[in-house]
């Protein structure tokens, strides 16, 4: 099985040596490495550059700013492995991933493998950094240690660490380049549809390491209801994963769809606050400016 990691970026300069000295650490590493540069602006190309002569086979591919979507199919296109193997740039994948990925299609060799996107807590975290890793860690909870084959009904799958043979994808014709977000998502209800399985392994993890912040995690809740609206239309038939609560839970909603509980939030001014108490506010919050009102402007 001849292996293809692929590493979409864009202007990761800070977030991508991370990711490259955890591909070194690989106990797999007879792998080809694609690094896909959309557009970048800062010096993503000379910080990737400075680690060619560490890797045995290794390509660099620029193109102007098209999007994750259109990247990622980009590097697919100059790749020549059998399998392929996604990571994302702010993405520190343990040492034995890439070889979980691996043994998973030697035994399922026509399916979609989507790994663990882990968060930890850490007391050098801000709180609402911790906040996001106990939801991630919660969200993880109700699969079973190992592979869980995923339904119509969970789908899930993330770009960020994920396998798929190169036949699957082009049966799938890679990712939808319409869409600007949620395009993982749209991979994995298509590849159900077409009576693809795919897996979700807890035990196959890579970190991710964001500075998030409220505003931040709210933008990006707002850009994925976005495309998850335009999937919608492209694909009606598509589960849709995010709706609006009733009338009842929306005045309550309203209450707190107000830009400046983003600031007091990042400012740590409810800190004094016990932490399930603080943390069922973020929820509310979050809900609020991120799919109940998103038209309201924040920081």
């Amino acid at each position: 099985m001849e292996v293809s990691v692929i590493v979409p970026t864009y202007n990761g300069e800070k977030k991508i040596p991370v990711l490259l000295n955890a591909l070194l650490e690989q106990t797999f590493q007879d792998f080809e490495l694609i690094i896909a540069v959309d557009g970048s602006t800062d010096n993503t190309l000379a910080v990737v550059s400075s680690f060619s002569s560490r890797f045995s086979k290794m390509r660099l591919v620029v193109q102007e700013n098209r999007g994750r979507a259109a990247i990622r199919n980009r590097g697919v296109l100059e790749s020549s492995g059998t399998l392929l193997v996604f990571f994302d740039d702010d993405m520190k994948p343990e040492s034995d991933s890439l070889s979980k990925h691996i043994r998973f299609h030697e035994a399922h060799p026509e399916c979609v493998l989507s790994g663990n996107q882990m968060e930890y807590t850490s007391s050098k975290k801000t709180d609402i950094q911790n906040y996001k890793a106990r939801l991630a860690q919660k969200w993880v909870s109700k699969y079973s240690p190992g592979e869980n084959l995923l339904s119509r009904q969970d789908i899930f799958l993330t770009a960020a660490n994920m396998s798929v043979p190169r036949k699957v994808f082009d049966k799938l014709n890679g990712f939808d380049e319409r869409l600007t977000d949620a395009e993982d998502y749209a991979l994995a209800c298509h590849a159900i549809e077409n009576g693809i399985q795919v897996f979700f392994d807890r035990e196959n993890i890579a970190l991710h390491k964001e500075d998030l912040t409220c505003a931040h995690y709210i933008n990006r809740i707002r850009q994925y209801k976005t495309a998850q609206m335009k999937l919608k239309l492209i694909q009606s038939h598509y589960p849709s994963q995010q709706e609006r609560s009733n009338f009842f839970k929306r005045l309550i909603y309203r209450f707190f769809a107000f830009s400046v509980w983003p600031k007091i939030i990042d400012q740590n001014k409810l800190i004094f606050l016990p932490r399930v108490v603080r943390y069922k506010l973020y929820d509310i919050v979050i809900q609020s400016l991120g799919v109940e009102f998103p038209y309201i402007k924040i920081g």
